[in-house]
C-alpha cells in the first residue's frame, strides 16, 4: 500500500492536533464577559491548552516520519515551554485584538489572523527547541506563523456552522481549529523542505523506505541507541552508537563505525549529492543543494545499478525497451516518457508510477527533482546527481 507524503501526513496530525486541542481548550472555555484584564487571561489559558496537544501531536509525527526514534521523544521536554508560549500568544493576540477595536479601523478578522499566527509562532519555536536546532526553530516559526495566518483567516468561515439554536458556536470552534492545526502542520513541513540544505532518503525495503532525515547543525549521530539523532532501533546490524555525520567546510562527512559510501567499506569518508549510504542493512541516498555537483547529469538508482538519464530534445522512453532501460520487477517495456523542459526534468506515467509516495495514473505529469524517490511497478529507485 502506498504511504501518504510527508506534507500530507504532518497535515492530518495538525488536524488531529487541533482536534485535541479543541477538546481540551473546550473545558476552560469561559464565554461569559469580565474584564479586560480577566479575559486576557482567560484566552491565554484557552490557547495554552489549545497548543499544547496542537505541539505533541506534530512532534510525535516529526519523531515517527524522520527517524528520530520512539513516537513519544522529547515531549517531556517541550511540555513546560508549548503551555508557556501558548499562553503568552494568547495574551498577546487578545491585547492586540482590544487595541485594535479601541483604536484603528482594522477589521477584527485580520486581527484575529495575526493572533493565531502568533500561536503558529509558538508551534515552530517549540518544535524546533525540541530537536536543538534553532535554525529549525527559526524555520518552523515562519511557518507556524504563516501557517497561523491562513487558518485564521479560514477560521471565521466556519462561524455560520450550527448544530442548532442553542449551538454557541461549539462546531464552528471544532471545525476551524481542525482546518487551522492542518495549516500550521502544512506550512511547518513546507518550511522545511523549502529551508533544507542537506538530507538522506531512506531507499532501502523496510523502516527507512521513503524516510526523510533532513540534516541540520553541524553534527548528526547514527545508531540504535535512542538518544541517537537518527534512531535505526529495528536494524540489528547497526551499532549502538555507530558515528556521526559532521560538517566540515561546508561538506557532509561520516566518521565512526565501518559503514558501505558508494560500495565501499570505510569509517570516514565525505558524502556527495548522490551519494549511496548503507547503515547495517538500511540504504539511504544523500543530497545537498549546495553540493559542488550541480549540472550534472541524472541517473536513476536502483537495484540494477545506477541507470543514466540522457539530456535529450526528444522524449525519452523509460522501461524494459526504453532508451532509459530499467529491468526491476514489474517494470513494463514502455512505463514511462521523461522529458526535458527548461532544463527541468518532468515524468509523464504511461502506467502507474509513484513519486515521492505519490500514485500518478496514466497520462499525469510531475517535474523531478535530485533526491525523488519513484516506483514503476515493485521497483524502486532514486534519482541522483551522477558522479564525475
Amino acid at each position: 500500500m502506498t504511504r501518504l507524503s510527508l506534507p500530507v501526513q504532518t497535515t492530518l496530525a495538525g488536524a488531529l492536533g487541533g482536534v485535541l486541542g479543541f477538546v481540551l481548550a473546550e473545558a476552560f472555555n469561559s464565554a461569559g464577559a469580565g474584564t479586560l484584564l480577566t479575559t486576557i487571561l482567560s484566552t491565554a489559558g484557552w490557547t495554552a491548552l489549545l497548543m499544547l496537544p496542537l505541539s505533541l501531536t506534530l512532534l510525535a509525527a516529526e519523531n515517527t516520519l524522520g527517524l528520530r526514534g520512539r513516537w513519544y521523544r522529547n515531549m517531556g521536554r517541550i511540555l513546560l515551554p508549548a503551555l508557556l508560549l501558548g499562553a503568552l500568544s494568547g495574551a498577546l493576540a487578545q491585547v492586540l485584538y482590544s487595541v485594535a477595536l479601541t483604536y484603528s479601523s482594522v477589521p477584527p478578522r485580520l486581527v484575529r489572523s495575526l493572533g493565531w499566527g502568533l500561536m503558529g509562532i509558538g508551534v515552530g519555536l517549540v518544535l524546533g527547541l525540541a530537536n536543538r536546532s534553532w535554525r529549525g526553530a527559526g524555520r518552523g516559526a515562519l511557518g507556524g506563523l504563516v501557517g497561523g495566518l491562513i487558518g485564521g483567516l479560514l477560521f471565521d468561515s466556519f462561524g455560520v456552522l450550527r448544530t442548532g439554536p442553542d449551538d454557541t458556536g461549539t462546531l464552528a470552534r471544532l471545525v476551524g481549529l481542525t482546518v487551522l492545526g492542518a495549516a500550521i502542520g502544512f506550512m511547518l513541513r513546507l518550511s522545511h523542505e523549502l529551508g533544507k540544505r542537506a538530507w538522506l532518503t531512506g531507499i532501502s525495503a523496510g523502516p527507512v523506505e521513503g524516510r526523510q532525515f533532513i540534516l541540520a547543525g553541524e553534527r548528526v549521530t547514527v545508531g540504535r541507541a535512542p538518544g541517537a539523532d537518527i534512531v535505526l532501533e529495528r536494524d540489528a546490524d547497526v551499532p549502538e552508537h555507530a558515528g556521526q555525520l559532521l560538517l566540515r567546510d561546508g561538506r557532509w562527512q561520516w566518521e565512526g563505525a565501518p559503514v558501505t559510501i558508494d560500495g565501499q567499506v570505510r569509517s570516514s569518508g565525505v558524502l556527495s549529492p548522490g551519494s549511496r549510504v548503507q547503515f547495517g542493512s538500511s540504504v539511504f541516498v544523500f543530497q545537498s543543494r549546495d553540493g559542488a555537483q550541480a549540472g550534472l547529469p541524472l541517473v536513476l538508482l536502483g537495484s540494477e545499478g545506477p541507470v543514466g538519464v540522457p539530456v535529450s530534445a526528444r522524449p525519452l522512453s523509460v522501461g524494459t525497451s526504453g532508451a532509459v532501460r530499467l529491468l526491476g520487477p514489474g517494470v513494463l517495456a514502455r512505463h514511462a516518457t521523461l522529458r526535458w523542459q527548461g532544463g527541468a526534468l518532468a515524468l509523464q506515467a504511461s502506467a502507474p508510477v509513484t513519486v515521492n509516495e505519490e500514485r500518478l495514473a496514466p497520462g499525469q505529469t510531475r517535474f523531478l527533482r535530485p533526491g525523488d524517490l519513484l516506483r514503476f511497478g515493485e521497483s524502486e529507485y532514486a534519482l541522483v546527481r551522477a558522479r564525475r
